[in-house]
């Protein structure tokens, strides 16, 4: 069983201000936190299920986080369910130091920038593209969900375990680039229309907005280019998530 202090840390990170201030973030299911294991990533604490060790994957999960040295509790699946952001959270729960990123420690080859992109599972879909694509980093700018939010890190499905993440402001990202020598490209409605037959330069950034608002007015003053995806039909704009993968595909797919 949890001691109290435990229980309370737990429950504060699915805040984006304990997030912040902890430096944590809340692992939920086992597919993530196996990520974190097999990957020899730190974990402070694991609450899980009976039902969850009651099959074979579910015990061989347990001896990884047994070798990890990280604490770890039994709890009651109404225990689990108090202290997840999910209604079912699969038997796993899991807390673990946010990795620590900078810029310094990027390539600006192949930069992924979310402005304002709000919606959570929009935001880790990308970041699961962006690995595919073998983008350098992902970068969120203000207004942009919280890459730590459990929506997020589920939505990434471990990407977030092995592409950097960072959150950064606009400027200081715009003075990075410039100084790496890179373009900014802004995905906009009146872009220029891009295929495969012209792929991306060797650095640059691809910064992508929301559906609704595209990107801020500092970033499509910033551009060295504005691309678009072109489209047939009546469809005047693509979810987020779906426009920035194809976006990726075309620029960096090869």
């Amino acid at each position: 069983m949890p001691s109290l202090s435990q229980s309370k840390r737990v429950r504060a990170l699915r805040r984006s201000k304990e997030r912040r201030a902890s430096g944590e973030f809340l692992v939920e299911g086992p597919r993530v936190l196996g990520e974190l294991l097999r990957a020899e990533l730190p974990v402070t604490l694991v609450l899980y299920t009976e039902a969850a060790v009651a099959e074979p994957a579910g015990r061989r999960l347990l001896e990884l986080v047994a070798r990890s040295g990280a604490p770890a509790e039994q709890v009651s699946e109404e225990e689990l369910r108090r202290h997840a952001d999910t209604v079912s959270p699969q038997g796993w729960i899991a807390t673990a130091p946010q990795p620590g990123w900078d810029l310094g420690q990027v390539a600006a080859s192949r930069v992924l920038a979310l402005d304002g992109i709000g919606d959570p599972g929009n935001v880790g879909t990308l970041v699961r593209a962006a690995e595919a694509m073998d983008m350098t980093a992902v970068v969120t700018l203000p207004g942009t969900a919280d890459p730590w939010s459990p929506k997020v890190v589920r939505a990434a499905a471990g990407s977030s375990l092995r592409v950097p993440v960072l959150e950064v402001d606009p400027a200081v990202l715009l003075r990075w680039l410039r100084e790496e020598g890179a373009d900014v490209w802004v995905a906009a409605a009146d872009g220029e229309p891009v295929g495969r037959s012209a792929p991306a330069p060797d650095r640059v950034a691809l910064v992508l907005g929301n559906e609704t608002s595209g990107v801020s007015a500092a970033m499509r003053e910033a551009a060295d280019r504005a691309v678009a995806i072109p489209m047939k039909g009546a469809v005047e704009s693509l979810n987020a998530a779906v426009a920035g993968a194809i976006l990726m595909d075309r620029l960096f797919g090869g």
